[in-house]
C-alpha cells in the first residue's frame, strides 16, 4: 500500500474524514485576500473537533466523531461542502447521527436522506479480493461563506486493525485554524492506556465504572503555510496519540500475528522459489527471486484504514498475481523462506518524516517492505525497477518497524555516501557558426537508476523516453536534433544505468569574432535545488534528497578561439552538504565541472538560510556567461 494523506485535513484526519475536494491533494493554494497581497487565505476553519474511542470488554469499539466547520471563502465552500467517511466495511459500519448546515442568519438546514449515500472505494473496485474499503458521502446544503456545517457520526468496529492494539492520533496543520481539537480513548481498566503528545496538549486521565479515560485537548489559531518540500506534518507539528500499546514492538507483535499464517509455505510456492532462484544462493538469489515478483506480481495500492492490515494467504497471492504491499511483502518472505532464507515484513511510512511518532500508532505506517537480515536488505515490492542494492528516495531513511524476531523500531539506510546517483558529461564541439554538437552520457546509480528506469526507461517500445528527452530539448527554446544512440545495463537493476544522447542545437551562439555563450543545459543541480531559491528563511523544516549529482561540461572551441576571462571557482560547505563548481580551459577546451553532496534528509529552519545560499550558487553557476574571442 502506498497512500498519501492529505494535509490540509490534518487536524480532522484522525477521524477518517476528509473533505471530497481534499481527497486528492492539500488545500487549493492560498491567495491573498484583499488589502494584504503577502499574506494567504485561510479557506475555512474548523470550529470543534471531537474524536471518543471507547474499546468494549470483547474487543469491538466504537469511535464518535463531532465536528464543526465553518467555510470562509468560496474555495473553502468548495473544499468542505461534501464530507466522506472511508472505512472498511467487511468489520465495520458508519451511522451518522446529524448531519446540517447553519446558515449565516442562523437557518438550520438538514441534509436529506437522498444526500447520504456510500460508495465503494477505488482499491475495492480494483481490488475487491484486498478491501472491502467503503465510503459514505454526505452532501451538506446551502453552504457559504460564513455558514457552518455540523456533522456527528459514530463508527462501530466488530475488532481492532491489529489484535489488542487500539489507538487514536490527532496533528494540527499549521494552514488551518482550529478553536477545539480534542481526542479521548475509553477502555476497560484492566486494559492499560497511554498517552504521548508534542506540542500543546492539555491532557487528563478520568475512572469510572470500571473504565479508564484519557483525553487531550488544544488549539491552534497561528496560521501558516509551509512549502511544498517541508517534512511530514507529523515530524513537526502539534501532535497526540492515545492508545492500548506500550510501545512499537507492541504493534510489531500484533502485526505479526496477524499475518504470521498467511506466510505459510505450500508446494506451490516452494516450487517457484526454486524456479526463481535459477540455482542460486545467498544474496544472489535474494536478487532472483526478487526479481521474479517484480515481473510477475502486479502491486496495487490500497489503504489500510480501508482495508485492515490483514493480508490474504501468499499462495492466494501467488495464484492471483495480484497484491497490496502487504500481500506481496508477505508473499516474497514466504518465497525467500522456501529457499532457506529468513526475511520479516517491515511496516514503513512513505511521507516526508524521518522521526518516529510521538507515541505507538498502527496507521503510522502506510507501506510494507521486506527486510533480509543476513543481508541488511530492505526490498520495496512495489517497485518494479528497484535493485537489491538501493532503495527508492521513498522509502529512504524513514523509520520502520520490523515485525518478526527483532519487533524493532529502526531506520532503512539513507543513500551510501560517496555514491554518485546522477553523472551527466556532455562533450560539447561549437563551430565557428554557432553550431553547438554534444555527445552526452547520463549515469545512474542508487535511487537516480531506479528513477530513470521508472520514469524514462519503462516502456520497452522506447516512445516514453524519446517524448521526454525531446519535450525537454525543444522547451528549452533550442533548435536543431536530439537523439538517444545508446541505453547500457538497462535491465540490470544491480548495476548503474547508462543514457547516451547526440544533440545538435544550430542556433546556440550568435556567430562573429565574439561570441556570448550560455551553456545550453542547466543541468540536473539547478534542478533540485530551484525550489530554495524564493525563500531566505522558512519555518519548517526542509527536505532534500541525499545523494551525489555531478554535471561535467567539455566544451570544444574553433582553432583560434579562446574564452576572455573564467568566473571563478567555488566551493559552498554546509552541515548538510557540499558544492563545489570549477572552470579550467586549456588546449582549446572549456572545462567546468559541478559536484552537489547532500548528506541529510532533513534541513532544519536554522540551517536553512545556508541551504538558500547553496541553492543561489548553484542556480547562478547554471546560468553563468562566456564570452568567446576570436584572434585575429
Amino acid at each position: 500500500m502506498n497512500t498519501r494523506k492529505i494535509a490540509l485535513v490534518a487536524a480532522i484526519a484522525l477521524a477518517g474524514l476528509a473533505p471530497l475536494a481534499a481527497q486528492a491533494r492539500v488545500q487549493a493554494q492560498p491567495q491573498p485576500p484583499s488589502g494584504n497581497a503577502t499574506s494567504p487565505q485561510v479557506n475555512y476553519r474548523i470550529i470543534k473537533q471531537h474524536v471518543a474511542l471507547k474499546i468494549a470488554k470483547d474487543g469491538s469499539y466504537t469511535k464518535t466523531v463531532s465536528r464543526v466547520i465553518q467555510p470562509l471563502t468560496l474555495s473553502g465552500v468548495e473544499h468542505v461542502s461534501q464530507m466522506q467517511i472511508s472505512y472498511p466495511a467487511n468489520f465495520a459500519a458508519v451511522k451518522i447521527l446529524k448531519a446540517y448546515t447553519q446558515t449565516a442568519g442562523g437557518k438550520h438546514i438538514n441534509v436529506a436522506s437522498s444526500a447520504i449515500f456510500t460508495q465503494s472505494t477505488p482499491s475495492a473496485l480494483h481490488a475487491p479480493f484486498l478491501s472491502d474499503g467503503t465510503i459514505k458521502n454526505v452532501v451538506f446544503p446551502s453552504v457559504a461563506p460564513g455558514a457552518t456545517i455540523h456533522l456527528k457520526y459514530v463508527e462501530h468496529f466488530k475488532h481492532a486493525y491489529l489484535p489488542g492494539v487500539y489507538a487514536v492520533a490527532a496533528k494540527l496543520a499549521p494552514n488551518v485554524p482550529v478553536k477545539s481539537a480534542s481526542v479521548s480513548v475509553t477502555a476497560p481498566k484492566s486494559m492499560a492506556l497511554h498517552i504521548h503528545a508534542r506540542g500543546t496538549w492539555s491532557k487528563h486521565r478520568h475512572q469510572d465504572n470500571g473504565t479508564t479515560t484519557l483525553s487531550a485537548e488544544s488549539s491552534w489559531s497561528h496560521v501558516d503555510f509551509p512549502p511544498e518540500d517541508t517534512a511530514a506534518l507529523t515530524q513537526y507539528a502539534p501532535m497526540v496519540v492515545i492508545g492500548t500499546a506500550t510501545d512499537w514492538k507492541d504493534v510489531a507483535q500484533a502485526y505479526d500475528r496477524l499475518t504470521a499464517k498467511s506466510r505459510h509455505l505450500t508446494p506451490a510456492i516452494r516450487q517457484t522459489a526454486a524456479r526463481a532462484a535459477n540455482g542460486a544462493h545467498g544474496q544472489q538469489a535474494v536478487s532472483h527471486i526478487y526479481r521474479w515478483l517484480q515481473k510477475h506480481v502486479q502491486v496495487v495500492n490500497v489503504d489500510y484504514h480501508e482495508a485492515g492490515y490483514q493480508a490474504p494467504s501468499a499462495a492466494s497471492t501467488l495464484a492471483r498475481g495480484m497484491g497490496d504491499s502487504n500481500a506481496s511483502a508477505n508473499l516474497l518472505c514466504s518465497l525467500l523462506q522456501a529457499e532457506g532464507i529468513k526475511a520479516e515484513p517491515a511496516l514503513i511510512s512513505t511521507a516526508h518524516r524521518f522521526v518516529a511518532y510521538p507515541g505507538a500508532d498502527a496507521f503510522a505506517f502506510n507501506h510494507v517492505l521486506v527486510y533480509v537480515p543476513k543481508y541488511h536488505l530492505y526490498l520495496d515490492t512495489s517497485e518494479r525497477y528497484a535493485g537489491i542494492n538501493a532503495l527508492p528516495l521513498k522509502d529512504a531513511g524513514r523509520p520502520v518497524l520490523l515485525a518478526g524476531p527483532a519487533d524493532t523500531l529502526t531506520h532503512t539506510p539513507a543513500p551510501a555516501r560517496g555514491d554518485v546517483e546522477y553523472r551527466e558529461v556532455q562533450n560539447m564541439t561549437l563551430n565557428t557558426a554557432g553550431v553547438i554538437r554534444s555527445d552526452s552520457r547520463v549515469t545512474a546509480s542508487g535511487w537516480g537508476g531506479i528513477a530513470l528506469r521508472k520514469h524514462w526507461l519503462g516502456d520497452k517500445s522506447g516512445a516514453r523516453l524519446q517524448s521526454a528527452v525531446q519535450t525537454g530539448y525543444y522547451g528549452s527554446g533550442h533548435t536543431g536534433t536530439i537523439k538517444i544512440t545508446d541505453i547500457s545495463h538497462r535491465y540490470d537493476l544491480n548495476r548503474p544505468v547508462s543514457l547516451h544522447m547526440h544533440w545538435r542545437n544550430n542556433d546556440a551562439v550568435m556567430p562573429g569574432q565574439r561570441m556570448a555563450l550560455v551553456l545550453p543545459t542547466p543541468g540536473r543541480i539547478a534542478r533540485e535545488m530551484s525550489s530554495f531559491i524564493g525563500q531566505k528563511t522558512r519555518h519548517y523544516p526542509s527536505v532534500l534528497k541525499p545523494g551525489t549529482i555531478v554535471d561535467v561540461v567539455h566544451l570544444h572551441l574553433p582553432a583560434g578561439m579562446h574564452p576572455v576571462g573564467l568566473p571563478k571557482n567555488e566551493t559552498f560547505k554546509a552541515p548538510f552538504g557540499r558544492y563545489h563548481v570549477s572552470y579550467h580551459y586549456a588546449n582549446g577546451t572549456l572545462d567546468v565541472t559541478r559536484r552537489l553532496q547532500l548528506t541529510r534528509f532533513i534541513v532544519t529552519p536554522k540551517n536553512y538560510p545556508k541551504l538558500h545560499q547553496l541553492a543561489q550558487m548553484a542556480v547562478n553557476a547554471s546560468r553563468k556567461g562566456f564570452l568567446l574571442e576570436q584572434s585575429s
